[in-house]
């Protein structure tokens, strides 16, 4: 009993003390409601252009991504292609290729999409053991012309075209037959691999008649459709897609280059870690491929979602740190202002026993309170203006080659009797995608971060004009 009732009045003062210092706080931060004000709203502005900006720049980063995973897939890391060379058939040149006649009515023709060159499917197998590989999957995409019959009017056939892309039914995931969304029927399973099954673009279908059940023909052979899927809008989705070793059986038996050849690889990093480091493993086995990441993309694709980029990295960046800046300019300022104004408040505490170190811990609590309450409003204001941007963003285009990083296979056109160079349809990916500001948690905490750095930075100056502060000199302020 006698030790508790020595106990309870050591504590008193120390509770007493930490009552008298929050009191204090509160009762200086009223007085001054103003000046904490106009410090609050000044660091949440510059709180806010960080938080908006940072969404905008994750939002552009992320319609990069959509565009690589529009190209290769979901679930595609890394992607790997190659230029076409001559002779390589791509671009209606090569084996079976050439000037179309009368007497070619009922053949067929198979070529490569335009600007793409073949790999060695043998690759696949030191990829996949790789460290840092999750999957790898090939992929085969080829073109089907079939010759009609001439008019009876006279003049050239007619001609039938269809894009096929042969897909690892082992690897659903990888390759473009991963970004699209099925609409009816079923999707391919392993047993499928040696079948003559197909599943169909939602666009094809509905331009042909075509459903879930329905036959179409390849290479004179019959495939039975067992699904539908609606592929992002885009200048050149897939018409069908076939398993992978029937795509290659098929091309190779019209084209013998085509044999045992890949127009990409698909790659699955285990991490997001693990893709830097394989990429560079990729790029030294296969020297003279394409080796595309997400990151890498951002340098090859061009239209209006690259000049967003260019803007948010550039303009973006330098405008968001000048305002912060100047934010924490303004706090230093007038937290500066405010100490001199209270020279003859705080020497006075001196002369009455204060420490210097508890006047310094008063202004830099106040200077924090300030600082959180800049963080709370400026991450508002920085969700506000995400919405706006996501209100108020036009639909971005991004076109890419289908061999990203070369340049995008050339024709000419006599026009108004001038020769003009255009690019041939088929050689550029063009995808729509939306501009999503995010604000994400990584986001708000910087802005915590931030605004409670230029509050401590303002309250740091206001602590170092106290410490020079001497009683005798307030006393005679005072006077």
């Amino acid at each position: 009993m006698t030790a508790l009732g020595t106990h309870r009045p050591a504590h008193a003062p120390a509770t007493s003390s930490s009552r008298f210092f929050v009191t204090y706080l509160l009762r200086g931060l009223r007085g001054r409601a103003r000046q904490t004000v106009i410090v609050a709203v000044g660091l949440a502005v510059g709180v806010a252009a960080v938080v908006t900006l940072t969404a905008a720049s994750t939002g552009v980063s992320r319609a990069q991504t959509t565009v690589l995973h529009s190209l290769y897939g979901v679930g595609t890391d890394i992607s790997v292609t190659t230029a076409a060379t001559s002779g390589s058939g791509s671009s209606g040149s090569g084996s079976n290729q050439g000037l179309v006649t009368s007497g070619d009515a009922g053949k067929e023709f198979f070529r490569l999409p335009p600007g793409l060159g073949l790999l060695d499917s043998s690759a696949l197998a030191p990829i996949s053991k790789m460290s840092g590989v999750a999957e790898v999957a090939g992929g085969l995409s080829v073109g089907e012309t079939v010759v009609g019959p001439t008019p009876s009017t006279g003049g050239l056939p007619s001609l039938t075209s269809t894009s096929i892309d042969g897909v690892d039914v082992a690897h659903l995931k990888l390759g473009p037959y991963a970004s699209g969304t099925l609409t009816s029927g079923r999707s391919f399973t392993t047993a499928d691999a040696d079948a003559d099954r197909a599943v169909i673009d939602a666009r094809y279908a509905a331009a042909h008649n075509l459903g879930v059940g329905s036959t179409i023909v390849i290479a004179k052979t019959r495939f039975t459709v067992i699904g539908i899927i609606s592929q992002p809008a885009a200048s050149d989705p897939e018409d069908v897609f076939i398993p992978l070793g029937r795509a290659r059986a098929l091309a190779s038996s019209a084209r013998p280059d085509l044999a045992g050849k890949l127009t990409a690889i698909y790659v699955a990093a285990a991490g997001a870690a693990d893709i830097p480091t394989v990429h560079d493993e990729v790029a030294k086995l296969l020297p003279s491929a394409t080796v595309t990441s997400s990151s890498d993309l951002a340098s090859r694709v061009s239209g209006s979602l690259a000049s967003a980029a260019d803007l948010a990295r550039d303009l973006g960046r330098w405008l968001a740190v000048a305002m912060l800046l100047a934010a924490f300019a303004l706090a230093a300022l007038l937290t500066t202002a405010a100490v001199r104004r209270r020279v003859r408040e705080f020497g006075t505490l001196k002369a009455l026993g204060w420490h210097t170190r508890r006047i310094i811990a008063q202004i830099m609590a106040e200077s924090l309170v300030t600082g959180l309450a800049g963080a709370a409003v400026g991450i508002g204001l920085g969700f506000a203006g995400a919405a706006v941007i996501d209100a108020i963003a036009p639909t971005l285009t991004a076109a890419v080659a289908l061999n990203p990083g070369s340049t995008p296979p050339q024709g000419a056109l006599i026009k108004n009797g001038s020769l003009e160079t255009m690019t041939l349809p088929g050689g550029v990916h063009t995808l729509s995608v939306h501009l999503h500001a995010t604000v994400g948690a990584a986001t708000i905490l910087l802005a915590v971060v931030l605004a409670i750095v230029g509050a401590v930075l303002a309250g740091a100056l206001g602590s170092w004009r106290v410490a020079r502060l001497r009683p005798a000199h307030a006393l005679v302020r005072v006077a």
